[in-house]
């Protein structure tokens, strides 16, 4: 009898559904966004970014870069970058000419893609169940907390999420629809996405899959439609294949993977050679064994691996090393890297449970209705395609992340707002069940009814969306650009003011450099000595100690101490705010002369 009931009522809630005006639809998406702009523009102005974050400042100093003629050149890896594509600098290069700041103009860009990202999760909740579902998931993407701070940082991320929605919905669409403009369309809404981000490869393979197995027509007709989306993808991505071949005389889709495979084989080398004997005297009982705690073990191999460098003065790892440089080094036979890929997996899978289980997201609400609202009932009919594709499509980001031999929690940003449809679904099943369990065995009508169907699921759904709400500024990402960092922002806003030539700056967080108009480099994982060289080696003109910080044993010495050479001379930070953390050091790299170099021998970003 209940489930009659429910059935009844999701018919009924179908028909009427088809009866209401269209204008009351745009009327509803129209609020949405007004609602999601004004809450996400009124949380930046609560939370008052201090430094822009540290991925931010690589991307907007590439847009400088790029109006400054200089060309597709970033803040920390020496060389043209190749590791990031270009639509995001792209937009914050030409937001710029509005804002007249590009960390302002990165946080603008995330503004407007985050303002936007309710309409593609309501156009997917709407297909994949219906309107009604609709509507919850686009209030939840509203507010959920991690998407309204991704909304005013000045990440990658944001953007990528609202695109590949985006792409996601158009590619719903084009399952039911034969004619081909659609799966143009899919191309290149995946094209746009992937020139955010490269992750996107994947999804778009799923999309091509799904063209080839799930859409009407004979063989012929659905291999066109998958050329379709293929040619349009590789239209998008053309330039980017141009300028790589360019800057590496290889004809390559990305060279991100490369990348990772050079790290990968580097972390696989420290498993041996884990670089120990440079952690402080009498502190080794801190080196965490490999087991249990394999997050911490896995830090201090990457040190290595990421901040190594030869006895040359040389950097090796790849923040310290040019792009172009790993490119033509990583020649790995598929069967190695075909290892590390199964390494990454191995390493990677139980990372995404726990992902999914942090309290940043909304567990154990979210992830338990986002079961529910997908395990509910049989996926069967129509709507069993679009079912199926946005489960597939979901796992994509997580695929990515096998590639790579280390994690981290933005690259689960954008399962989210897919889990927010489903979770959305659990809450119309929840109202339609509690629904019907009053009207069934009370025989009740009228309001009762209704704070049946709206109050238990409203009171789940805004738990859901507060619970998660201290836990996401909390996160370490979103941190890097608190309040409190506005300290980095002032010293480097400083720095910029004592010389009239770029100067580039050693430190352990890249935003103060961005702010200084600096170049940046990472302190090298090495002893003393070495550390010394590499000063020379980067031509490095000021180092940056923090006393919250800890890295290696001459760091902490440096800190202690000071730097060990006559040609460094201290620098009185205390006038500003906050500057009592920083020991601040004028390097002068010109090992011939105690005198600073000439701005003509110093490099420069434009």
């Amino acid at each position: 009898m209940l489930a009659q009931d429910l059935s009844q009522l999701k018919a009924d809630r179908e028909n009427s559904e088809r009866s209401q005006p269209r204008n009351r639809l745009w009327i509803w998406l129209i609020i949405f966004v007004i609602v999601s702009f004004g809450l996400r523009l009124a949380a930046w102005a609560h939370y008052q970014p201090g430094s822009i974050e540290s991925e931010g400042a690589e991307y907007a100093r590439i847009a400088q870069n790029l109006r400054n003629g200089v060309g597709y050149v970033g803040l920390v890896t020496p060389g043209v970058q190749l590791n990031f594509n270009p639509l995001f600098p792209l937009l914050i290069a030409g937001t710029s000419f509005l804002t007249r700041n590009y960390e302002l103009a990165a946080r603008v860009v995330a503004l407007a893609m985050g303002t936007l990202l309710p309409l593609p999760v309501f156009g997917v909740a709407s297909k994949v169940f219906d309107r009604r579902v609709g509507y919850v998931a686009a209030a939840l993407t509203l507010l959920h907390p991690l998407l309204v701070n991704l909304s005013f940082s000045a990440f990658s991320e944001g953007p990528y999420t609202t695109l590949f929605v985006c792409a996601t919905y158009i590619t719903i669409l084009a399952l039911d629809d034969v004619s081909p403009r659609m799966w143009v369309l899919v191309g290149g809404m995946f094209g746009l996405a992937w020139l955010v981000r490269a992750e996107a490869t994947v999804a778009l393979a799923i999309s091509v899959l799904f063209a080839l197995m799930a859409t009407e027509g004979n063989w012929r007709v659905r291999c066109r439609r998958a050329m379709y989306a293929i040619v349009m993808f590789l239209v998008c991505a053309l330039p980017v294949v141009i300028f790589i071949y360019r800057s590496t005389g290889e004809l390559r889709l990305e060279v991100k993977s490369q990348i990772f495979f050079y790290t990968g084989a580097r972390i696989l080398a420290a498993e041996k050679h884990p670089g120990i004997e440079y952690v402080s005297p009498g502190r080794e009982h801190e080196i965490p064994s490999p087991e249990p705690n394999v997050d911490s073990w896995q830090r201090w191999q990457d040190k290595w691996a990421f901040y190594g460098i030869a006895t040359s003065g040389k950097g090796m790892g790849f923040p310290l090393r040019q792009h172009v440089e790993i490119v033509k080094e990583t020649n790995m036979p598929v069967k190695d890297e075909l290892l590390l890929v199964a390494k990454g997996t191995r390493q990677n899978a139980p990372v995404l449970l726990q992902r999914l289980a942090s309290d940043w997201i909304g567990a154990p609400l979210l992830p338990a209705l986002a079961l529910l609202g997908a395990l509910r009932r049989p996926w069967q009919g129509k709507r069993a395609k679009a079912q199926w594709f946005l489960l597939f499509v979901g796992a994509a980001p997580v695929a990515a992340t096998f590639f790579a031999l280390w994690s981290e929690t933005r690259y689960y940003f954008v399962l989210v707002p897919l889990m927010l449809v489903w979770a959305a679904n659990g809450l119309v099943e929840m109202g339609l069940w509690a629904e019907a369990s009053v009207v069934s065995p009370l025989r009740q009508r009228g309001s009762m009814r209704r704070l049946a169907q709206y109050a238990i699921p409203s009171f789940f759904g805004i738990v859901m969306i507060v619970s998660p709400f201290k836990a996401v500024r909390r996160l370490p990402l979103f941190e890097d650009s608190a309040a409190s960092t506005r300290p980095d922002k002032e010293l480097g806003a400083w720095i910029a003011r004592q010389q009239p030539y770029p100067v580039k700056i050693v430190d352990l967080s890249i935003p103060l450099a961005f702010h200084a108009d600096a170049q940046f480099t990472y302190f090298p994982y090495c002893d003393t000595d070495e550390a010394l060289r590499y000063l020379d080696h980067a031509k490095v003109d000021y180092v940056i100690l923090r006393r919250d910080e800890k890295f290696t044993k001459y760091y902490e010495d440096w800190l202690e101490h000071g730097l060990p050479e006559t040609r460094s001379t201290a620098v009185d930070v205390s006038f500003i705010d906050g500057g009592g953390k920083y020991r601040v050091y004028r390097w002068h790299w010109k090992t011939s002369s105690s005198e600073p170099a000439e701005a003509s021998d110093r490099p420069s970003h434009g």
